[in-house]
């Protein structure tokens, strides 16, 4: 699951795991439990570069296990060349979450979780930014798009769910 900061990659993530008996893989997670803090406040302490270069190799030693699970990367994990390259793997079904500013907002505003900006501009000034930066590098490796403020959960698990058996299933003539 790839998508902007806010978009239900982790939500989506649990569910979709829950319901395919996997295993859910939160990059997030795995790098805040790699340095020992969250994610967001390593990532305030450290610096955008070091971040993402932590964050490019978690994530590709996530994809290098043969699974099966869930992942859920972090927002700007797209940013990554190798990282883009790995998530393009035609054994992976990429799915790119979008959902509108009005949305995003709403969510990164409830939140608890602490996301320091990456610009100096303000968070909605800035997800925009993001999303017209990162929609070509999103919609170079995804497979599927689903507008997460557009749909509930429980379907955007049933969408994943069909576009995985359609990509099992042998081509027709």
């Amino acid at each position: 699951l790839v998508g902007l900061r806010g978009t239900g990659k982790s939500t989506l993530g649990r569910a979709l795991a829950a319901r395919l008996g996997w295993p859910l893989r939160d990059s997030d997670d795995e790098l805040a439990a790699a340095v020992a803090r969250p994610a967001g406040a390593w990532l305030a302490e450290v610096g955008e570069a070091a971040f993402r270069a932590r964050e490019q190799a978690i994530v590709l030693a996530l994809l290098a296990d043969p699974g099966p699970f869930v992942l859920a990367t972090g927002g700007g994990a797209i940013t990554s060349g190798p990282v883009r390259a790995a998530l393009g793997a035609s054994d992976l079904l990429t799915v790119w979450l979008q959902a509108a500013p009005a949305v995003l907002m709403a969510r990164l505003l409830a939140s608890p979780i602490l996301r320091p900006p990456l610009t100096g501009l303000p968070t909605a000034e800035e997800a925009a930014l993001l999303a017209t930066q990162r929609a070509p590098l999103h919609a170079a490796v995804a497979r599927l798009v689903i507008d997460t403020g557009a749909v509930c959960v429980a379907l955007a698990v049933t969408q994943i769910e069909a576009a995985m058996r359609s990509a099992d299933s042998p081509p027709t003539q």
